[in-house]
């Protein structure tokens, strides 16, 4: 009888210390398991080519082959290089 106690007791205490363990320690893991997978690794930078500025290729919007830090840098590139055609258009056109 002793025994069989006993063995419920040690049975009873692993699983408290298997919950405790789960609780205290699951997100670490999980975080663990997430650098393994995803690695730090060097991003590669590229500029905006309409302000200049530096970002992560990851980050970046990709448009007419250039790469812009957002949408907006890359709408007033295509306004720009528009009125840039049009002027030249319009001088080629009266000489």
């Amino acid at each position: 009888m002793f025994v069989f106690r006993l063995l419920i007791l040690l049975v009873l205490a692993y699983f408290f210390l298997l919950i405790i363990y789960m609780f205290f320690f699951r997100k670490r893991t999980e975080r663990l398991k997430r650098s393994q997978e995803h690695p730090d690794q060097e991003q590669e930078l590229v500029r905006c080519f309409h302000c200049q500025s530096y970002l992560p290729k990851t980050e970046a919007v990709s448009s007419h082959g250039y790469y812009f830090c957002q949408e907006e840098c890359a709408r007033r590139f295509v306004m720009l290089r528009n009125q840039e055609v049009s002027k030249v258009d319009n001088n080629g056109s009266s000489r």
